[in-house]
């Protein structure tokens, strides 16, 4: 089904009028003012009130003849380009033809006599070449009036299928919450509740309960300020603070004019992960965790980084599903201009980092 062809101009939608219908309506009411200015000129005897009449009967019917012809090209949407104006042309004869007809039976109903006299099958034939043209005028706009429809229709459904492709390909990279976190924290509270440490178990079953209860309630196509981010990554770093108490320093740098500044939702809990997961857990030593933010030429860049240890696998310093998910969905949101970077520094730290526009309200 093609979308209503005035979507484009408000003034003709607020009245309900579509394009081809002003098409047509502006097409035979020229014709009927051409005709009518035509008489007064030649200053015919037949006195021209007398023959207003029947001539606005036919310039009626031409209309409603016009929009026939209208729906029937709409209705032939899927005919090849070089027969649909085989079959325009068609229509535009057809519509000489009845158009010739019409005009005699409206002009012979009331002016028999004149219209009997002036009668010839020359003029008539005559009549249908004029017609004709004038018929394979106003199908031809009607023809492009209904491929700009076609057209418009294409790229909105275009346009949507694109919309409906990013947002599950956002709610894909963006609800990939890890499950050895989620059995990591089950398997802390059974030892927190074996080792008799209630209120420790208790502590970290609320804030996994908060944790998950705010990453879940946000839109994954939506972004949110900078401060709620991290408001969110706090949860989920109290919760590996139970874990990791002795062995995790939490240290963000974020300035406060940076606070409001949008990022994509929940866009750093991979990268914490990742340094949770190859970091801390993996060393016996004390990791520091720096969440940053500052302003650069090109935006503001966000960086997450933790210390390296000895202890650390080569698995540290690999792109990994969860850094590359982020990458992924920076890509999508903002292009190539993320600026999307991972790596050890030469001062032995693991860095992720990436920039987005200043988006700060």
């Amino acid at each position: 089904m093609t979308s209503p062809p005035d979507e484009n101009d408000p003034l003709l939608s607020r009245f309900g009028i579509s394009i081809p219908a002003v098409i047509i309506i502006s097409f035979w009411v020229a014709q009927f003012s051409l005709l009518t200015a035509q008489r007064l000129l030649m200053e015919e005897d037949t006195g021209e009130t007398e023959i207003l009449i029947p001539r606005l009967i036919v310039t009626l019917g031409a209309i409603i003849l016009s929009m026939l012809i209208h729906r029937l090209i709409r209705a032939q949407s899927n005919m090849p380009g070089s027969q649909r104006i085989a079959f325009v042309l068609l229509l535009a004869i057809g519509g000489a033809l009845t158009h010739s007809l019409l005009n005699f039976g409206v002009f012979h109903l009331f002016m028999p006599e004149i219209n009997r006299i002036s009668f010839t099958w020359v003029s008539y034939s005559y009549a249908i070449i004029q017609w004709f043209w004038a018929y394979g005028a106003v199908s031809a706009l009607l023809l492009a009036a209904v491929y700009g429809e076609e057209l418009r229709d294409r790229e909105r459904r275009l346009a949507e299928a694109r919309a409906l492709a990013h947002s599950a390909q956002m709610q894909a990279l963006r609800y990939q919450l890890n499950p050895h976190f989620m059995f990591n924290t089950l398997n802390s509270i059974a030892s927190l509740i074996a080792s008799r440490e209630p209120e420790r178990a208790e502590q970290m079953v609320e804030n996994l309960s908060d944790f998950l209860r705010a990453a879940l309630s946000t839109d994954p196509s939506e972004d949110i300020a900078l401060k709620r981010e991290l408001a969110l990554q706090s949860l989920y770093l109290a919760i590996e603070a139970v874990r990791f108490s002795d062995r995790l320093v939490v240290d963000m740098q974020v300035p406060t004019e940076l606070e409001n500044i949008k990022v994509p939702s929940l866009i750093l809990q991979p990268l914490i992960e990742n340094a949770i997961k190859h970091a801390v857990a993996r060393s016996d030593g004390v990791t520091r965790l720096e969440i940053a933010a500052r302003r650069e030429a090109r935006g503001v860049r966000i960086e997450v980084r933790n210390t390296l240890h000895s202890q650390a696998t080569d698995n540290t310093r690999g792109e990994h599903i969860g850094l590359a998910n982020v990458a992924r969905r920076l890509s999508v949101r903002y292009g190539s201009d993320c600026a999307f970077r991972s790596g050890e520094t030469p001062d032995r730290h693991y860095s992720v980092s990436f920039v987005i526009p200043d988006m700060t309200p």
